[in-house]
């Protein structure tokens, strides 16, 4: 269900919407939080057409520096900080699936549940009392898998879009587990 058919998000503990404005909260020392930023703001036009240009290549965006790290640094400062071991686990996941269908013993059709999985695991990372996973990143996460709809959409789409995220991303992710 895309955010535009599931109403205004909720931030619970966070009371922008009251007149006064932004409140201060404890736990943060003292300051005043950011308003949680969406994809679309940080990223207009995100995904919009695919990951490939007209010609089959690749759109440079999802790989170049100047895109992918303003990006992954909002992904990492928002809250609850994203660490280095979470976005490993989606990561690896990826890897596990490329592997299989690079060994050529595994059909597209068998492996694109398990794609579809990484929305299911992301939720689950979004829902948990507390939270494992900041929005933004639970939200790359599932446009990504909503992308997806065959095997060069993940190998050669994806995994290089994924890549980036987490190379540019290591100056940023928070190095504890949780």
């Amino acid at each position: 269900m895309s955010s535009s058919q599931q109403g205004p998000r909720r931030n619970f503990g966070d009371n922008r919407g009251g007149p006064t404005g932004p409140s201060r909260h404890a736990g943060h020392g003292g300051r005043d939080r950011p308003p949680e930023r969406s994809i679309t703001d940080l990223w207009p036009g995100y995904l919009d057409g695919g990951y490939f240009d007209p010609r089959g290549y690749l759109k440079i965006d999802y790989v170049s520096r100047d895109k992918v790290e303003p990006f992954v640094k909002a992904i990492c400062h928002s809250s609850p900080r994203l660490t280095t071991h979470q976005v490993r686990r989606y990561f690896g996941h990826c890897r596990f699936l490329e592997t299989r269908l690079r060994g050529g013993s595994v059909p597209w059709e068998d492996v694109l549940p398990e794609v579809k999985k990484l929305a299911i695991a992301a939720a689950d990372g979004l829902h948990k009392q507390p939270k494992k996973i900041p929005d933004l990143f639970h939200d790359f996460i599932q446009r990504n898998v909503d992308k997806i709809k065959n095997q060069k959409d993940f190998l050669q789409g994806f995994l290089p879009h994924f890549e980036a995220l987490i190379g540019f991303g290591q100056a940023h992710f928070d190095k504890g587990r949780n």
